[in-house]
């Protein structure tokens, strides 16, 4: 960075701020103060721009952004220094350093500078560097052809894109594990959703992405007492033969997969078409050797019934219209079993019967709340789960 401000510096007039004042609608790319040339004081702003010391107006901004990448970063500081000394020639650009959080995708798109990439594909390989946390899986997943990355385990990989004109870029990518937060909201109601990826959890490494998503399977734990926030310290580590997409009970929910990905949760077919999630049930009462409720007082129970029927609809609602699918495709796991695409299990059919609600009541309401306007907050790291 010093070194790199020196030669700004060094081949820079002393610039005065006053000359910061608004361009006409049209600009010459790159120049930043207007005088109607690029030059290095131009590069000198943008880098002062980078680190704080000086703030450009947005139709500087817009000039600044030399490469077209929506920011303004060193990178284009550099370019801009270099088309001053007649280097504008055709480079492929990415970013050298990405970091990404377990479980997570993004999509690698490479931008040809000071050249066109009318007509280009783009190949990708990457060293396939394995996890230094004690799981022997590769860091990234990478799709040759789309540029696609997956944040599989801990650690860093590097990738390398070669343009089919023979220009090439490379960056780092890190992959990371932080505990998550957003808020959902439906309409007036707000959820409040945490993800922690289950990355040692036997179903993390061995499924695989979707080819399509169908729809939803509710489940109840059949675990009276057992809250959202305890699965994570019980399912995540090796040897564990199951594993959801959600946790939900009446304080939120907690993403422990991502949703890109098949879980294990009711059988196959259903596990390769839909995704799940599961409602955790109260404590204070019991299920017999045979899996039938006892020991349920209703009246006890309608208070924290009304708000898991309420986090679990809106929740329904909101992966309906994130996942696009339709109302009809939300089944539960009693359901699943009856259709022969899923295992025999009750859930959660014997337990809303209680409150006299029924998956027809559950799709119903789900339905009603899709009217309303939905929408999530930016997730905000709250903790790293290294």
């Amino acid at each position: 960075m010093k070194k790199f401000i020196s030669t700004i510096l060094s081949a820079s007039v002393i610039l005065s701020l006053s000359t910061l004042s608004a361009f006409a609608d049209s600009f010459l790319k790159g120049d930043i103060n207007g005088d109607g040339k690029v030059s290095s004081a131009d590069a000198l702003l943008v880098q002062r721009h980078t680190v704080g010391l000086t703030k450009l107006n947005d139709v500087q901004q817009a000039s600044a952004d030399y490469n077209n990448d929506g920011k303004i970063t060193n990178v284009d500081a550099l370019l801009i220094l270099r088309s001053t000394i007649n280097l504008n020639v055709p480079m492929l650009y990415l970013p050298s350093e990405i970091t990404i959080n377990c479980g997570d995708r993004t999509t690698l798109n490479p931008k040809v500078i000071n050249g066109s990439d009318k007509g280009l594909t783009y190949t990708y390989t990457f060293d396939g560097a394995v996890s230094d946390d004690g799981t022997g899986e590769p860091v990234l997943e990478v799709s040759y052809a789309s540029g696609l990355v997956k944040g599989y385990h801990l650690g860093t990989d590097h990738v390398v894109v070669k343009a089919s004109n023979g220009l090439t870029a490379e960056c780092n990518v890190t992959v990371v594990n932080n505990k998550t937060e957003k808020i959902i909201h439906v309409g007036e109601h707000t959820l409040k959703s945490t993800k922690e990826i289950m990355i040692y959890n036997d179903c993390y490494s061995e499924t695989y992405d979707f080819d399509n998503i169908l729809g939803l399977v509710v489940h109840s734990t059949a675990e009276p007492g057992i809250k959202a926030d305890q699965w994570y310290s019980m399912w995540n580590k090796g040897g564990t033969p199951a594993c959801v997409h959600a946790f939900l009970d009446d304080e939120g929910v907690y993403q422990y997969l991502p949703f890109e990905q098949t879980a294990w949760h009711a059988g196959i077919p259903v596990n390769d078409t839909r995704i799940d999630f599961e409602i955790c049930e109260p404590a204070g009462f019991e299920y017999d050797k045979n899996w039938n409720i006892t020991k349920y007082n209703t009246e006890e129970q309608q208070k924290y019934f009304d708000k898991i029927w309420e986090n679990a609809t809106v929740y329904a609602a909101y992966l309906a219209y994130t996942y696009d699918f339709d109302t009809d495709q939300i089944i539960s796991h009693y359901e699943a079993g009856q259709m022969g695409i899923g295992t025999k299990h009750n859930d959660p059919d014997h337990w809303f019967i209680f409150h006299n609600k029924t998956m027809d009541d559950f799709r119903n309401d789900v339905e009603q709340l899709l009217n309303e306007e939905i929408y999530e907050t930016e997730e905000t790291i709250i903790g790293s789960l290294e």
